[in-house]
Parts: C-alpha cells; structure tokens; sequence
C-alpha cells in the first residue's frame, strides 16, 4: 500500500511515542482518507474477550414489548408450541421472545488504541410452530440512528426503551412468528461515546471508524451467540440455519452507518465469515458535502414535480446536526482534531449551551439532552431569551443577556413543532463563507488551514465513491426530507452509475439520473433498490414510515430483497 510523505511522517511520529507493544501491532493505513487503525480486522475473536453486563428477556405482543429480568419470569425451558394459526397466549412465558445480552467488547479508536465498547444483542428464544422447531435464519447488524443522550443508546434499552423506535423495531426481528419474517438474530452496538464509553467523545460521521467499530461488536457477539448456544443457555437458544445470511440495516445516522459497515466487511475481506447479503439503508448522510450543500442553495425543491418542502437556502431544520458534525470531527478526525469547534460555530450560537447539551450524555438521566429536550430548549430561547455566562478578559465570570427577538433572529422560526436555524448566525463568518463556497463547486484546496481542513474531514468520510460495492443494497429515502436531504442518494447514484438499479417507482429515475442502460425492469435483477413508497414527510416522521409504514414496511421489504441475492 502506497503511503504519501505527509502521511508517512505523520505514522512515524506516532510510532515514536507509543509503547514498545504498540510499535509491533500491525497498523492498517488508509492513504485515501488519512485514518489508522491498530489491530487487523481479520484477526479471530475470542469470547473470552467478552463481558456479559446484563440479561434481560423481551416478550412480544402486537404493539408493545416486554422487558423482563431473569428473576421476574417463569421462562419455560423447553421449546415453546405454538400454532401458526392463532399466536395466542395466556402469560409472557408462553409469548414469543427474545433473550437480550448487553456485553463489553474491544474494539480501536481513532488513534488506533485499545478501547472497550458495548453493544446489545436480541437472540431468539426456542419456538415450535407446528411441529417445527424453528431457527434464526439470519443475522440483523443493527445501525441506530442519530442520538444526544445515553439513554437512547441500544444497551440502554432494558431501562428506558419505547417499541415505537428504531432499537424496538429491530428487536422485533428476533420474534418467531408469521407476522415479521424472517427470523434474525440482531447485534447493534452502542458507537463509541455510548454505554460503557459514555465519557468518550462520540465521533459522529466519522464512517470508517464507526464502521470498524460495529464491525468488532458484531464479531463478539457472533462468539458471545455461539457460546451460550453450546453451554447452559442451550435450552433457550437455537443455533443459525446452515444458510444464514448478514443484513446491515439502519436510518439516519444509521443509514450512513449501515453502508459504511457494508464497505468496511467488503473492503476487509470479512464477506464470507459474516455470510454477508448487504445493506438496507434509510435517509442517510452518505456525502456530507453535498449535504450541506443543500443546507446553503435548496429552496424547497423534492425532486417530485413542483411541489415544494419548507427549506429555505441558507439554513437548517434541525440545528443540533452542525454542532453534532463539527464537533464529532474535531474531537477524531485526523485532519480537525488541531482545531476547535469555535473556529466554525458562532460565539452567540455557542452561548446557547449547544456543546453542553452534548456533552451531557455521560451525566444522569435527567440532565442529559435528547434531541426532542434540545429542540424544546431552543424553542424556549426563541421565547423568553437567554441568559448565558461568560469569561471577561480578565479571566472574571459576568453575565450576559440576549432578547427574545436576538435568539429569534438565528432560531428564526418553528414548523412542524421543530426549530430551524439560520447558518448565517449559525456559523463564523469564515464558516459561513465556505459554507456559500460549497455553492459555487469548491473542490478539495490544496493548502491547510480551518476551513480547508474542514472540507478534506468532510470529503474523507464520503460513501458514494471510491470503491465498488458488490453486495446488494436497498435504499430508501424521502425526497421531502430536509434534515438529511435526497441529494445524500442522488450523489450515490451519480458516483455509482455502472450497477444495476430498480426504482420502485419510475418517476424517480429520471430524477436520479440514472443511465437508462442502467436500469432494469425487475426487482431481482438488481444491485440498487431504490423503495418510494411515495413519503411525504420530513426527516423524524420519514424513519417512522421506514420501519412502520405499510405490510410490509419498507425496511422489511428491503431486507427480504438483499436476503433473496440477484438473479
């Protein structure tokens, strides 16, 4: 692997200053993005490895979850008879469910450092439905999405989960019935910054690092699965069909984050181990720069005739993405962790308490901020104002005031019970330039600085291009969403236009650009789906129809496609 000279001095320094065990563990270089990473992906796991933190059973009926500790239910310890016909019960020992593991793993960080990270896994319980005993078929690598608190977080759930989410709804991928088939195994890790990194900083859109680090979740719990299958855990648990396959699926944040581990298992030669399909991803960030592009020029456009969505240019509908982004890359992206999140943000958007709103996550419960607390707090600044405190030059704290008009001049309005941002007060001026530079094509600069840095950590962490995937993915995307716009989609389809591409709705094709040689007639014979189901909704409620909306939904529908391999 080739390695550029600024690169090479940069790995030579580092290695300088590790351990004498550090300088001998393989280092795999990217040269395209500039990231490292110690340890081989490939290397085996070990179970031994793994930390079993808790145990929980979840009980399904139609439209909730059951969460239940070990010493509150009588769990039957033969397999379970059902009949297909009627999926009744009298009590949760006889309901369809699901043993859930909270476990520690190892993983790396961005330095290439040793780190533990925690993930969640929902296995299966025993099931027969009439007279077969029935087995998980596939293995669901789990992605959640865009999250400010640790409450949220998968590991969490025990504690503090709704069904209404994306953590429940792939849960419900373990049950054994004829309601939502196939049955899976689901595995989704926490990132690093949540669960029992919740101290960490959480490296938002930092793909392949993210990547990696699910990647070493699912593996541990791959071994984690296989050894309580072969121990004591036996009566409750049953092992993989003989041709179980891997699904990464995910929306939002978890969308980019599902395809990233698609290219991490391809591009690591980790395919065949994990029996991987490929990827079911929704409404996600999958090319930051022509994201924010969007942010700077779009004036409601949907790619759906002339109706129009209420963007407006130069501004955001959920304004935590900024601070999340930035912030995320300064604290580990190689190219910005020399500067600082106020080189970018604006001293008044600061005041807000954003950083701190962030941070957060590692304090209690109740003073954590999830995105619906931070959204009510910047709806409660364009009411009554803000009072903020701050440093003088002299090193003294004072007091500082803006009105409720000031607040409402950068959280300019509400819509859909969500606040919108202006980026021009958003942003430094400096960032706000570039940001409008975006507009005009700026490409990767040559020289180095703030906001030079900035665009290469944005271009470095890109999906769309430079590489070829060879697994089938299935995408869904709202064209109204203007959180994580349909130009995130579209920039995939143009980078990747040599596969093979199936629009569930025709009208799209045109739209995407697609080369009409380039699209073909029936579903199977395709590398892309490209599911509409005609959504209409913006970025929250689009996830909701992604994993609610219709029978099938659409992630369910997508997931059986990847499952089904191209004909």
């Amino acid at each position: 692997m080739k390695i550029n000279s600024m690169k090479r001095e940069r790995i030579h320094a580092r290695l300088l200053c590790k351990t004498a065990l550090l300088a001998v563990v393989l280092m795999a270089a990217r040269s395209a993005q500039g990231q490292e990473f110690a340890l081989d992906p490939s290397q085996p796991v070990s179970v031994a490895d793994v930390e079993v933190t808790a145990v929980n059973y979840a009980f399904f009926d139609n439209d909730s979850i059951h969460v239940v500790s070990p010493d509150k239910v009588r769990q039957a310890r033969a397999p379970r008879r059902v009949s297909a016909n009627e999926l009744q019960w009298q009590g949760w020992a006889e309901a369809p469910s699901a043993k859930l593991y909270s476990y520690n793993y190892p993983s790396v960080d961005a330095d290439g450092n040793r780190v533990t990270l925690s993930s969640l896994m929902a296995v299966p319980t025993k099931m027969v439905i009439d007279g077969v005993a029935a087995k998980p078929n596939n293995l669901i690598i789990g992605c959640h999405v865009t999250i400010t608190s640790n409450f949220e977080c998968p590991t969490d759930y025990n504690q503090n989960g709704s069904f209404q989410s994306d953590i429940g709804m792939q849960i419900c991928y373990t049950r054994y019935d004829y309601f939502r088939q196939p049955c899976c195994l689901v595995i989704m890790p926490d990132y690093e910054g949540y669960g029992v990194s919740k101290n960490r900083a959480h490296p938002y859109l930092y793909q392949e690092l993210t990547a990696r680090q699910v990647v070493d979740g699912v593996r541990y719990g791959l071994a984690l699965f296989e050894a309580n299958v072969d121990n004591g855990d036996g009566a409750d648990l049953a092992r993989f069909e003989d041709n179980w396959k891997s699904v990464c699926v995910g929306y939002s944040q978890g969308g980019s984050v599902a395809l990233a581990t698609h290219r991490f298992i391809e591009e690591n030669g980790l395919s065949s181990e994990l029996h991987f399909a490929g990827s079911v991803c929704g409404d996600g960030p999958y090319d930051p720069i022509e994201h924010l592009r969007y942010y700077m020029q779009d004036n409601g456009e949907t790619y759906d005739g002339t109706n129009k969505t209420e963007h407006q240019k130069e501004t955001v509908s959920m304004p935590i993405v900024m601070p999340l982004i930035l912030k995320g890359m300064c604290d580990r992206n190689p190219f910005m962790r020399q500067h600082k999140v106020s080189d970018y943000l604006s001293e008044k958007f600061l005041r807000t308490g954003v950083i701190d709103f962030i941070n957060a996550k590692s304090q209690g419960k109740d003073d954590q901020y999830s995105t619906d607390r931070i959204n009510t707090s910047f709806k409660n600044m364009r009411k009554n104002g803000l009072e903020y405190v701050y440093t003088d030059e002299n090193g003294n704290p004072q007091k500082g005031s803006y009105s409720a008009a000031e607040m409402q001049t950068m959280l300019y309005r509400e819509s859909n019970d969500n606040v919108h941002g202006k980026l021009s007060e958003m942003l430094t001026q400096q960032a706000f330039d570039y940001f409008r530079s975006l507009t005009q094509g700026a490409t990767t600069p040559s020289g180095r600085g703030v906001m030079e840095d900035l665009h290469r950590a944005l271009a470095s962490n890109s999906l769309v291009s430079g590489w070829t995937p060879t697994h089938r993915i299935g995408f869904y995307h709202s064209t109204y969403d203007t959180v994580v716009p349909y130009a995130n989609l579209l920039s995939f389809i143009r980078n990747q236009n040599g596969l093979s591409y199936y629009f569930h709705s025709r009208d799209r094709s045109t739209a995407a650009g697609v080369n009409p040689s380039h699209i073909v007639g029936e579903e199977g014979q395709a590398d892309v789906y490209i599911f509409d189901d005609d959504c209409k909704k913006d970025h929250v409620d689009g996830g909701k129809e992604f994993f609610f909306f219709g029978s099938p939904s659409p992630d369910y529908r997508l997931i059986k496609w990847v499952l089904e391999g191209k004909k």
